[in-house]
């Protein structure tokens, strides 16, 4: 059997789900939304509990309409799915978007800390230095 993928024959249009994400994050008390969809990459970005989130997700150069259009699709899925999974409880804003959480130098939490990550599974130990930030005392 052969996997198809996430709405590959979809016919809604980017702005569509563009507007739908939009929609479903001001439910969930998101300001700041913004949403882009350039060549070479979909960005999704607001201000969710105080923080601000940004989604980057990389478009292939050689992706076409149709596959821009399921892109745009499957981050609605995930946008709904995460936002759901708050409202009913099963996790955190934080858990949910930590990886996506802006830092105050514009990268994510996600971009800082996957090359720690990798450094520790490679070396099979616990890195040396704090991984995070000072907390609270």
């Amino acid at each position: 059997m052969v996997r198809r993928a996430y709405a590959e024959d979809t016919k809604v249009p980017i702005a569509q789900s563009r507007s739908q994400i939009e929609t479903m994050l001001r439910k969930a008390s998101a300001t700041r939304i913004v949403t882009m969809d350039e060549a070479l990459e979909a960005v999704v970005m607001f201000m969710l509990a105080g923080r601000l989130i940004k989604l980057r997700i990389e478009i292939p150069g050689d992706a076409n309409e149709q596959r821009r259009r399921a892109i745009w699709r499957a981050i609605g899925l995930v946008v709904k799915a995460k936002i759901e999974a708050v409202a009913q409880g099963i996790t955190t804003v934080e858990q949910e978007w930590l990886a996506h959480v802006v830092l105050p130098d514009g990268s994510t939490v996600g971009d800082w800390i996957e090359p720690q990550l990798e450094v520790a599974y490679d070396k099979g130990q616990m890195p040396t230095e704090p991984l995070l930030l000072e907390g609270p005392r």
